[in-house]
């Protein structure tokens, strides 16, 4: 079964979806060092 070029338009927005979804985890898990409100260096990480 050839599958080459066929729902090009699919593949390209899955993908695009993927890169999306990779960036806004990568935001969503970024470590604060600097307090946003405060301004001062942040001492320990709260989980």
């Amino acid at each position: 079964m050839d599958t080459v070029g066929k729902d090009t338009a699919a593949i390209k927005a899955y993908i695009q979806n993927q890169i999306k979804e990779d960036l806004e985890y990568d935001q969503m898990s970024l470590v604060e060092y600097i307090d946003p409100i405060k301004g001062e260096q942040v001492k320990k990480n709260k989980k």
